[in-house]
This record gives structure tokens, sequence and C-alpha cells, in this order.
């Protein structure tokens, strides 16, 4: 007679408990490894953030700082030293550097060929989340301006000479598009997607956010990244993050030059003809993408790892090391925030 209740072999329960062991450690160094990485991000915002606060400084000491106050062309050119040349290139490629093993063999600059009209239609799918995020960023505004305050930005001197133009142009929709494509989708997402692409993703677009100085800014950063960081992953190649971050900033660019050139009203008849005529492209562009079956990526069966750290646990892991940006992004939008009359 065969017994039901025979008792399974001793080793079987051995090895379980040798798995969970293995799976609860494996859970716990990746939790540390990423506080790790949270707080080594942090110190590269402060970084960034120390840089840009030196050189300016050292710049109101010098005799050059009258200028800066009534020169855009001077202006421009000095924001393209201060923020992407010494204060991303700096702190985010030694970030790399320290977390190089975390690429495991991939190459820092992703340039995966992917043909002109496949990037084509990514370049217009993500300049229709560019024409979303700011609707978003819009309707945000208007919100706080209902409940009786008004959230403002730092401005800028207005364009007043053909040479401050072309400054503009290069400050603003080439050099930006370059070099911070470079240090987020590039050092930092190159590190952070060995923890999961979705994680990778979403993360680097908090970093991203932060850097950009007050909530507006960061709202819209952060969506943005999201598009641009999801791209990034999806075709391997940064170069159609790079022309949608270009064409984003770009837009602003128009609408200055234009407004220098022809009037107010001819700059704002501009940038409101190009999100239409980028709207329609990213309608084709998603269309064309969905077709193809590129939009999204392939189901793949997915294997059960207990203990595996959730993509909001993940989050939270950097959150002690974020804190302090996160602070400094509250002061310095404080700074910005008008009561309405």
């Amino acid at each position: 007679m065969q017994n039901y209740y025979q008792q399974p072999p001793v080793n079987s329960y051995l090895e379980q408990y040798q798995a969970t062991l293995y799976y609860r450690e494996k859970r716990r160094r990746e939790r540390n490894t990423l506080i790790g990485i949270g707080f080594l991000l942090g110190g590269v915002l402060i970084a960034y953030l120390f840089i840009q606060t030196v050189i300016v400084l050292m710049l109101q000491r010098s005799k050059y700082y009258s200028v800066y106050e009534t020169s855009a062309a001077f202006q421009n050119c000095f924001n393209m030293v201060a923020i992407h040349f010494s204060s991303l290139l700096i702190p985010y490629v030694i970030f790399a550097a320290i977390r190089k093993k975390d690429f495991e063999g991939r190459p820092l600059i992703p340039m995966n060929k992917i043909g002109a009209l496949q990037t084509a239609a990514w370049v217009s799918f993500g300049m229709g989340c560019c024409v979303l995020g700011n609707l978003a960023v819009s309707f945000i505004m208007k919100v706080t301006e209902a409940l009786g305050y008004k959230l403002t930005q730092p401005e800028m001197l207005k364009t007043d000479s053909p040479l401050a133009a072309v400054t503009l142009v290069v400050s603003v929709a080439v050099v930006p598009a370059i070099f911070e494509e470079f240090a987020y989708r590039c050092c930092i997402l190159g590190v952070l997607q060995k923890y999961g692409k979705a994680f990778g993703v979403v993360a680097v677009s908090i970093v991203f956010g932060l850097t950009h100085g007050n909530v507006i800014q960061f709202i819209y950063a952060f969506l943005l990244g999201l598009a641009l960081g999801y791209i990034t992953v999806r075709t391997q190649s940064v170069v159609p993050a790079m022309l949608i971050h270009g064409f984003a900033n770009g837009l602003s660019v128009v609408q200055e030059i234009l407004t220098y050139t022809s009037g107010e009203k001819t700059g704002e008849y501009a940038a409101g003809a190009l999100f239409i005529v980028w709207g329609i492209a990213a309608i084709a562009g998603t269309v064309y993408l969905f077709v193809k079956k590129l939009l999204f990526p392939e189901k793949t069966p997915k294997t059960y790892e207990p203990y595996a750290l959730s993509l909001g646990r993940k989050l939270l892991c950097l959150a002690p090391g974020l804190f302090i940006p996160f602070v400094i992004l509250i002061i310095m939008t404080a700074q910005f925030v008008e009561k309405v009359q």
C-alpha cells in the first residue's frame, strides 16, 4: 500500500532553504547597491550645481559681469561653458567611470543603426510627447494661477543682434541636445538599466528633471525624459533622443528669433504652427511604429524570481541620496513663486 504521508527527501528541504537564502542575499545586495548609486547620483547633482555656482561667483567678481548683464550673445556663450561643458561633463563622466562595470559590455554611447525612416518616426513620436508635455505644464500653471499663485521662470536677455541669434541656436538647441543626452541617456541610463530598463528610464528622468532648477521645468523635463529614455532603450541609439532634444528646445528658439526679426505676434504664430506640424508628424510616426511593431517591445515570458525588488522599491532605494537635491529644487522654486494680485 502506497504511503501518502511519506516525507520528501531531506535534501529537498535543504535545497529550498539554500535557494531562499540565495535570493534574499541577492535582494539585499541589490538594495544596498541602489542606495549607494542614489547617493552617488545625489553627489553628481550637487557637484553639477556647485560647479555652476563657483563659475557664476567667479564671473561676478570679474570685469566681464557687466557684459554678461547686457549682452545676450555673451550670456549664451557663458551658459554653454558654465552649464554644459563644465558642470555636465565633469561629474557625469566621473559617475560613469565609477560605475563602468554596470555597463556589462554595452557601449557608453549607444549608436545602433536604425535607418533614416525609423529615425524620423521615433523623432516624430518623441516630439508628440514634447507637445503633450508642454500642454500638461500649461494646464498645471493655469491651475496654480487659479489657486492664487503664479509659477515663473528665470528670464534670459532677449535676442538683440544676429550674433545673439546664432549663439542662441547653438547654446539652447545644439549644445544641450548633445551634452545633456550624453550625460543622462548615455552615462546614467547606461548604468541604471542594468537594474531594469523601466527602472532606468524612470530614474534617469527624475535626475534629468532635478537638474532643471524649478518645479515647472522639472515636470516638463521629467515627462520628456521618459520619452527620451524609452526611445533610447528601444532603439539602442542615442541619436533619436539627441534630435528630439534639439527640436524640442528649438521650438522656443524659433519663437525668440522670429520675435526679434518680425515681432511678437509672428513669433507666437510660428510657435503655434510648429506645434500643429509636430502634432501631425507625431500621429504619422506613431502609426508607422505601431504598424511595424516597433513601438512596444515584444512580449517575452517573465521568469519569476523570489524576493525580487519591484520598480517602486528600486526607486525608493534612490530616495535617500536624492533628498538634498529635492530640497534644493524646492528652495529654488520658492524664489520664483509669485502671488497673483
